[in-house]
């Protein structure tokens, strides 16, 4: 049985797919460092609502989709609660123990803290995710090779995208396979942990150095670096969809300069 890792570029035909990977990136870029910059609550939840409806827009589900949710979720909330108990500036809205003089007192600054530091880790990770489930790795790469990256970094590259998830597999596969041999990776003592780490990741390491082997054999019968150019098979081209987004994108540039004088 294949193990299928679960963060990795979801073939669609959905809009977001089709958008040129250069404007995906501009937009993760620009939308990242807009987290940072606008100190405000509002533009984060903004943003978060922003990106979750681009999920079901995407046919990507974020239960299905999106690996790790109840963690992300549950270090949001971390990050929510403290914030909010730990800022008491402001008038205190309620007490977490009322009992007595009160303890514990929640008040309207910890709860934009808590609002702004939770909702733009989530909005962050998530922002991510959606430019990698909906970005394929290839595309992206080609597409910066065509503004300039030498093709010898695009290829080392494109060349990391892909042996990633294939070491995620064989990681599970070995795993599996130790386990099955009667292997037990309960036992917490300082020489097992040892003597498990060089069972599982020796061959891991083996098959990683024979798949770098034969790829050097196929680069060295391919010639590569002889030439300091190169030719493209596919081309990402711009549409009207590409263009519109990145006007879109120039707009918010420009509000979020407004927003950074005022």
């Amino acid at each position: 049985m294949s193990i299928k890792p679960k963060i990795t570029y979801q073939p669609k035909n959905s809009w977001l797919h089709r958008l040129h990977p250069l404007v995906k990136l501009a937009w993760l870029v620009v939308g990242s460092l807009a987290l940072f910059l606008v100190p405000s609550p509002w533009w984060v939840l903004f943003s978060l609502g922003v990106t979750l409806m681009s999920f079901p827009l995407a046919d990507l589900s974020l239960r299905r989709d999106v690996r790790g949710l109840r963690f992300l979720l549950g270090t949001a909330g971390l990050l929510f609660a403290i914030q909010a108990v730990f800022i008491r500036e402001g008038p205190v809205l309620f007490y977490l123990l009322p009992l007595g003089a009160g303890y514990g007192p929640v008040t309207t600054a910890g709860l934009v803290s808590g609002i702004y530091v939770g909702g733009r880790f989530l909005t962050l990770i998530l922002l991510s995710m959606l430019f990698v489930l909906t970005t394929e790795p290839s595309a992206l790469v080609y597409a910066l090779m065509r503004v300039g990256l030498p093709y010898r970094y695009g290829f080392a590259l494109i060349t990391a995208l892909r042996m990633a998830p294939i070491f995620e597999v064989e990681g599970n596969v070995v795993y599996q396979a130790q386990l099955a041999r009667g292997m037990r990776y309960d036992v917490r003592s300082p020489r097992r942990f040892l003597t498990l780490a060089r069972q599982l990741f020796l061959p891991l390491l083996v098959s990683a150095l024979s798949k770098v082997d034969a790829l050097a054999v196929s680069m060295e019968g391919r010639c590569f670096g002889k030439y300091r150019t190169r030719t493209f098979l596919r081309q990402a081209r711009a549409t009207l969809s590409d263009w519109l987004a990145l006007g879109l994108l120039v707009a918010l540039i420009i509000a979020l300069l407004y927003l950074l004088k005022m």
